[in-house]
């Protein structure tokens, strides 16, 4: 689903910077366009950061879990 929407994010963003480049003077479309790409690298970062947050949240629980086990284990 993730990558759908990523792949849909990319055409829809490449889309309005040629609409842009279509009805602006280059400096400002360059501009507008640079801002749609500055974007679009903060929500992969963003995307990326909850993943990581995720599988670390995992791992603490994972390693709480076998802790548990193991103070329970060696009673």
């Amino acid at each position: 689903q993730d990558l759908y929407n990523i792949l849909g994010n990319k055409i829809s963003n490449e889309m309005q910077k040629a609409i842009i480049r279509n009805n602006c003077p280059p400096q400002i479309a360059e501009r507008m366009c640079t801002a749609i790409d500055g974007q679009e690298k903060v929500e992969h970062f963003q995307r990326l950061l909850q993943e990581y947050n995720d599988w670390l949240i995992s791992q603490q629980s994972q390693q709480a879990a076998i802790a548990a086990f193991l103070r329970e284990y060696y009673k």
